[in-house]
């Protein structure tokens, strides 16, 4: 198993609730000059979010990784949305609710549009 299934190992055995595990950011569309790894994780019903930190930092993976957690349903902000679609991996499910969220995007009128 590679470095990211095993950070994904340790978020599922803290939160078995985790539906998706995204990476996104410059480890995807950069690898080579990322200094961390940038994960979104989707869940039915959230931990503690250190738990989550302690868990995706556990053991020597040899990189730092950053956590958002979101619970189903809860909706990140805009900008945040648009800068992990510009560029992501799904680690972990399959996408759906990921989906779900960029189809939040395209219901806001822009101003001067009507």
């Amino acid at each position: 198993m590679d470095k990211l299934g095993k950070v994904c190992e340790k978020l599922l055995d803290y939160d078995p609730n985790i539906v998706e595990i995204v990476r996104f950011g410059s480890s995807v569309y950069a690898p080579e000059h990322a200094r961390d790894v940038d994960l979104l994780v989707i869940t039915g019903k959230a931990k503690e979010y250190g738990g989550y930190l302690d868990a995706a930092n556990s053991g020597d993976v040899g990189f730092d990784v950053d956590v958002l957690v979101f619970e189903v349903g809860k909706v990140p902000r805009r900008e945040l949305l648009r800068g992990i679609l510009g560029s992501f991996e799904v680690l972990h499910g399959d996408g759906k609710f990921l989906l779900d969220y960029a189809k939040s995007l395209g219901g806001r009128k822009s101003p001067g549009n009507g």
